[in-house]
C-alpha cells in the first residue's frame, strides 16, 4: 500500500506543477489585469466568460469523465483508441453547434446580460473559443488516462508560455483592455489545440464508432444536466450581483473568486488529475477502502493547509499587487475557499455513484443545490452584496455535498475518517480567527500571519489527529518534495 501511495504522490507532484503551469496565467496576469483593467473591465470579462461557459455546458458532450470511465476499463488498445477518437469527434461537433448558436444570438445576449449592444462583437469572438476547447481538453484527458504525467507537464508548460506572451502583448503593449484579453485567449487556444490534437490523432488515431459515441453520450448526459446546475452554483451569483449592484462589484467579487479558483487548481485539481484514473484501479485491490481512507485524510491535510495559507495572505497580496479599488476582494476569499473544500469532498465521495454508473444522482445533487442556492442568492445578495454571494455559495456547495455523500455511501461506503477531517477543519478555523489581532502595518501583518500558519502546521502533528505511522509518511513525503524541488 505504501508503494502505491508513494507512486500516486509522485504523479500528483508532477500534475501539481503541470496544473500550476496550465493555470498560472490567471495568477501571473492578476497584477497586470488589476493595473491595466478597471473593476468594470474585469467584471465584463467575467460575464463574457459566463455566457460562453454556459453555452459550453448546454452543447458540450461532457466527455472528459466518460473518457476516464471507459478508457480505464477497456480491455484492448483498439477499444481505448475508439473511446478517444469518438470523444474528440463528439465533443468537437457539439461545441461547433454551440458556437454557431451563440454567434446567432450574440446581439440578444449582449442586450440581455449587459444592456449594451456594443458587447456583441466580444461575444462573437469569445464564442469561437468554444470550438477549440474540446481539441485541448480531450487530448489532455487522453494523456492523463495514459498516466503520462511528464508529458502532461511538458504540454502545460508550452500552454503557459503561449498564453502569458499573448496576454502581455495585447493587454500591456497594445493596451486593448477587454478586447486584448479576448484576442489572447482565442489565439492561444488555436495554437495549443493544433499541437495537442495533432499529438492525439498521431498516437491514438481517429477511429469514431457509433457504439463508443453512444456510451460516451449516455454516460455524460446526466452529468451535463448536473453541470447546468453547477454553472448556476458557480456563476449565477455574478449575474444577480450585476442586477443588484454594478459591474465594478462583479469585478471585485470575481477577483476574490479567482483566488479560490487558484486554490482549487493547486490543492484539488492537481490531485484529481491523478485520481480520475487511479480511483478505478484502486477499486480492484483487496485493501481498496483502506487506501481510500488514507488518501482522503492526506488530501484534506493539503486542502486545509493550502486553504488557510491563501486565506491568511490574500489581503496582503492584494495590497502589494493591485490597485486599491480591488482590495475589498480579500473579504470573500476564506468563505469561497471553504465552499470549494466542501465541493471537493463531494467530488471524492461520488465514487460509489460512478462505479454503479448512477450519474443521474450527480444531476439530482446539483439541482437540489441550485434550489437551495437560488433562495440564498436572492435573500443574501440584495442585503449583503459580495459577502452575501460568498455565503450563498457556501450554502449551495454544502447542499450539493450532502446529497452526493448520502447517495455515494449507499452504493459504496468507503468509511471515511470524518472525525479527523472535522478536527483539521476546526483547527484551521481557530487559527484563522487569530487574524483579528493582526495590525494593518504590512510588514507586521505578513510576519504574524506567517506565525499563525506555522502554528497550524505544528498543531497538526502535536494534536492526536494523525497516527504515528501517518506522521512519519507525511514527513517522508515532505522531504521528498523538498529534494525534488531542490
Amino acid at each position: 500500500m505504501a508503494g502505491k501511495q508513494n507512486s500516486m504522490i509522485a504523479d500528483t507532484r508532477i500534475y501539481m506543477f503541470a496544473e500550476i503551469l496550465r493555470n498560472s496565467v490567471s495568477l501571473i496576469m492578476l497584477p497586470i489585469y488589476t493595473r491595466f483593467l478597471t473593476p468594470e473591465d474585469y467584471g465584463s470579462v467575467e460575464l463574457l466568460s459566463m455566457i460562453v461557459d454556459f453555452a459550453m455546458i448546454i452543447f458540450g458532450a461532457r466527455a472528459t469523465e466518460a473518457v476516464f470511465r471507459f478508457y480505464c476499463t477497456s480491455n484492448s488498445t483498439k477499444e481505448k483508441n475508439e473511446i478517444i477518437g469518438s470523444s474528440l469527434f463528439l465533443s468537437f461537433a457539439m461545441m461547433s453547434l454551440g458556437a454557431a448558436f451563440v454567434i446567432t444570438l450574440s446581439e440578444q445576449l449582449a442586450l440581455f446580460v449587459f444592456d449594451d449592444g456594443s458587447y456583441q462583437k466580444y461575444i462573437v469572438l469569445f464564442a469561437l473559443t468554444m470550438v477549440l476547447m474540446p481539441l485541448i481538453e480531450i487530448p489532455f484527458a487522453y494523456i492523463r488516462a495514459m498516466q503520462k504525467a511528464q508529458l502532461f507537464f511538458n504540454f502545460s508548460l508550452f500552454k503557459l508560455l503561449v498564453q502569458v506572451s499573448l496576454n502581455i502583448y495585447f493587454v500591456v503593449h497594445l493596451e486593448m483592455h477587454v478586447e486584448g484579453v479576448i484576442y489572447s485567449t482565442l489565439i492561444s487556444s488555436v495554437i495549443v489545440s493544433v499541437l495537442l490534437t495533432s499529438y492525439t490523432i498521431f498516437s491514438a488515431g481517429l477511429r469514431v464508432t457509433k457504439k463508443a459515441c453512444a456510451q460516451l453520450f449516455s454516460f455524460s448526459l446526466p452529468m451535463k444536466l448536473a453541470t447546468v446546475g453547477a454553472f448556476f452554483l458557480t456563476f449565477g451569483d455574478r449575474y444577480i450581483l450585476n442586477i443588484y449592484t454594478d459591474l465594478a462589484q462583479v469585478g471585485i467579487y470575481s477577483l476574490g473568486y479567482k483566488f479560490a479558483f487558484i486554490f482549487t487548481i493547486l490543492a484539488w485539481d492537481t490531485f484529481e488529475k491523478m485520481w480520475d484514473a487511479e480511483k478505478y484501479i484502486v477499486n480492484k485491490k483487496p485493501n481498496a477502502k483502506v487506501i481510500y481512507q488514507n488518501v482522503f485524510l492526506y488530501m484534506n491535510i493539503v486542502l486545509f493547509t493550502v486553504g488557510l495559507g491563501f486565506s491568511l495572505f490574500v489581503k496582503d497580496l492584494l495590497r502589494i499587487m493591485s490597485a486599491p479599488e480591488f482590495w475589498p476582494a480579500y473579504e470573500i476569499v476564506p468563505i469561497i475557499i471553504l465552499a470549494y473544500i466542501i465541493q471537493s469532498w463531494g467530488r471524492y465521495c461520488d465514487l460509489g455513484i460512478m462505479l454503479k454508473k448512477k450519474t443521474i444522482q450527480i444531476a439530482y445533487a446539483q439541482w437540489f443545490a441550485v434550489f437551495v442556492v437560488a433562495i440564498a442568492y436572492f435573500v443574501l445578495i440584495p442585503e449583503f452584496g459580495i459577502a452575501g454571494a460568498a455565503w450563498a455559495t457556501l450554502i449551495g456547495f454544502s447542499a450539493q455535498f450532502y446529497w452526493i455523500n448520502k447517495k455515494g455511501k449507499e452504493y459504496y461506503n468507503m468509511y471515511l475518517p470524518w472525525g479527523k477531517i472535522l478536527s483539521i477543519a476546526v483547527l484551521a478555523m481557530v487559527c484563522f480567527s487569530f487574524t483579528i489581532l493582526v495590525p494593518d502595518n504590512l510588514l507586521w501583518s505578513i510576519i504574524l500571519r506567517l506565525v499563525i500558519f506555522i502554528l497550524f502546521c505544528l498543531m497538526l502533528f502535536v494534536l492526536p489527529i494523525l497516527s504515528g505511522q501517518q506522521k512519519i509518511e507525511i514527513k517522508n513525503n515532505v522531504k521528498r518534495i523538498f529534494v525534488r524541488v531542490n
